[in-house]
């Protein structure tokens, strides 16, 4: 049902429930009616038939004693009259019929009736029974009655009636009820199509507002109430929605208009803003590109002389000097040294920064480059009581093409790095090779110390650019802060990988992985340290 109404109009549906209720109500009361006419006439039926035995038993009872049975026999031709008779008998006292009555037309229905009333099983019935014995069927209708004389048994009557007469009244009952359930359908149609219209009508002239309103958005039209009960308080509260609504759409339509003046004046702002910060960038670019050509024309210059100085210097070594001449030619030479190393620092960052630094890439032993490396460091590591060890694969003879250079600062950077944190104890710097893939391999450079270590803080700023650590423990600080710096750049030019893992006052150890193209494998790629 709810199928069927899902998608009609609430006019339909009253209709219909009208006429449902309606037909519902005369079904009960139809039903109520045939139940009653069926027990109505059945029970009179059944009363006639007794009434009829009890006439036929007192007006046979005294020919019954005298045995005067063709008496007997025109008293039953007389049911001829009565067209529902079918069949009578009238038995004597021992249970012999004496007297009959059979109608003629439609025999098989009597014999029927009186195979099924004349078992076996009813014989006391008509023998010896002192009670009425009616039997019911649902097309016949039979009395076994016994025949009283001065208060004595003497016989039984039996009478058959058919059912016709009763069929033909319930059919008259039902034809009425049909019809009278048409007419209702009928005028049910017809008044609910009028009944309906106080409560449709509202609900519709609602429905069409609501249209209205979804379709032109127009918030300002209100709904007419015609009644007080609850369809009336329904058009209140849709009007009272409407004006919410409608005071709504007003305060937005306000909001929005302050909110694009103010997106106006922001945006007009940001623009303006923006063309500063523009600007500003442009003459950060400027001033950072001036500075970067500024350090790279000095270094450059500086470092002419500089060199020039050193090789006069290391000329003056060779000559017939003293001890104590020879002590403050050896410092000129340290500091000169120093100084260029810096020098070179600063250089190489500015053209990092710049971007102008390529790698120039070259065949060498990797190995020769850490013990060429080794041998230049270990003296200061040396002189400084520390313990540096160099720890190489078994066969060192690994030809590679990459730039020589490049790789020799990284590890002079680290070495550099740790002797200066470490102020006792011991350094090591490793080499591990696997083979990583056709004509390619994957190195491992580890420089790990005992020194001061750095906390979680110092390892977020290690490689950032000029920033430096006291590693003397006196508050000086020495260096330019480039040297990690630019580590961290060569590595990443590299492709690499560059890793810290470092414990206050236990040692730090940096880990650089990179793939290099192989010149000539090695007997031992695949060993580590």
């Amino acid at each position: 049902m709810t199928l069927i109404t899902k998608n009609v109009s609430i006019k339909t549906k009253m209709s219909l429930l009208m006429m449902i209720s309606s037909f519902l109500l005369l079904i009960m009361i139809s039903s109520i009616i045939i139940v009653a006419e069926t027990y109505t006439t059945q029970t009179s039926l059944e009363n006639e038939l007794c009434v009829l035995a009890n006439s036929l038993s007192s007006s046979s009872r005294q020919s019954l004693v005298l045995k005067q049975y063709e008496e007997i026999e025109t008293l039953f031709n007389s049911l001829i009259h009565q067209d529902n008779i079918r069949a009578a008998y009238l038995f004597d006292h021992n249970g012999t019929p004496v007297a009959e009555y059979l109608q003629r037309q439609n025999s098989n229905f009597v014999l029927e009736a009186l195979q099924s009333d004349f078992r076996a099983a009813h014989r006391p019935f008509w023998t010896d029974s002192t009670t009425e014995h009616p039997f019911s069927r649902f097309d016949r209708f039979s009395l076994f009655s016994p025949v009283f004389y001065n208060n004595k048994h003497v016989g039984t009557l039996y009478l058959l009636s058919d059912l016709k007469s009763f069929y033909g009244h319930i059919s008259g009952v039902f034809f009425g009820v049909i019809l009278s359930l048409i007419l209702m359908v009928v005028v049910s149609w017809f008044l609910s199509g009028r009944l309906h219209r106080p409560v449709t009508k509202p609900l519709l002239n609602l429905v069409g507002l609501m249209g209205n309103v979804s379709d032109h958005n127009d918030y300002s039209i209100r709904a007419q109430k015609v009644s007080d009960d609850e369809i009336g308080t329904l058009v209140e509260g849709f009007n009272h929605m409407l004006a919410q609504i409608e005071l709504h759409q007003i305060n937005l339509a306000e909001h929005q208009k302050y909110l694009e003046q103010t997106v106006f004046d922001r945006t007009a702002e940001l623009r303006a803003a923006v063309s500063a910060l523009e600007q500003a960038r442009q003459q950060a670019d400027s001033a950072n590109e001036a500075k970067s050509h500024f350090l790279s024309r000095m270094t450059h210059e500086l470092r002419t002389p500089l060199i020039g100085v050193l090789g006069m210097n290391e000329l003056l070594t060779r000559t017939d000097l003293n001890v104590q001449q020879k002590e403050l030619v050896g410092t000129v030479q340290k500091s000169g040294e120093h100084l260029l190393h810096l020098i070179s620092d600063v250089l190489d960052f500015s053209r990092i920064e710049a971007g102008k630094l390529q790698l120039e890439s070259s065949e060498f032993d990797l190995g020769g480059v850490f013990r060429d490396v080794y041998d230049l460091l270990s003296p200061n590591a040396f002189e400084k009581g520390l313990k540096f060890d160099l720890a190489l694969p078994v066969e060192t003879d690994l030809m590679v093409h990459a730039d020589r250079t490049r790789l020799s600062q990284i590890l002079m950077n680290l070495i550099g790095n740790a002797i200066k944190f470490t102020p006792s104890g011991s350094i090591l710097l490793g080499l591990s090779c696997f083979e990583s893939g056709t004509g390619m391999g994957t190195f491992v450079f580890e420089m790990t110390d005992s020194g001061i270590g750095m906390s979680e803080e110092v390892k977020q700023q290690v490689f950032d650019v000029f920033y430096q650590v006291d590693g003397t423990g006196s508050g000086a600080r020495s260096g330019t802060g480039l040297g990690l710096a630019i580590v961290k750049q060569f590595v990443e030019l590299m492709d690499g990988k560059l890793e810290l893992f470092s414990v206050p006052d236990e040692g730090t150890r940096f880990q650089v992985t990179v793939e290099l193209p192989l010149v000539e494998r090695s007997q031992m790629i695949g060993r580590g340290l």
